[in-house]
C-alpha cells in the first residue's frame, strides 16, 4: 500500500500538466479589475496529511474545470490557511 501511494506521489509530482486545465488561467486580484465577475466556485481536496499538496493541486483542477464551465477564464483563488487540514479551496471566477 505505501508503495502504491508513494508511486503516486511521484507520478503527480513528475506530471504537472495532469493539473492544467486549458484556456484557465490563475491570477491575483490587482489583475482582474477589468474583467467581468462570474461568481464563486469551489475544489474539495480529496486527501490530506502527508498528501496534502497533492489534494491541494486536484482541488485547484476541480475549481478551475469548474470555472470554464461556467464561461470563466480566470481565477483568483482564496489565500490558503497554513491549518493542517483544508476542506474547501474557493474562488472567484471572472471572465477577461
Amino acid at each position: 500500500m505505501r508503495v502504491a501511494i508513494l508511486g503516486l506521489a511521484v507520478l503527480t509530482a513528475c506530471t504537472p500538466a495532469i493539473y492544467e486545465v486549458p484556456g484557465v488561467v490563475e491570477r491575483n486580484a490587482t489583475e482582474v479589475a477589468g474583467c467581468t465577475d462570474l461568481g464563486r466556485v469551489h475544489g474539495i481536496p480529496g486527501v490530506f496529511g502527508a498528501l496534502k499538496d497533492i489534494g491541494l493541486k486536484d482541488a485547484r483542477r476541480a475549481a478551475k474545470e469548474r470555472a470554464k464551465e461556467v464561461g470563466g477564464n480566470t481565477v483568483v483563488f482564496d489565500p490558503v490557511p497554513d491549518a493542517e487540514v483544508i476542506t474547501d479551496l474557493p474562488a472567484q471566477v471572472y471572465s477577461c
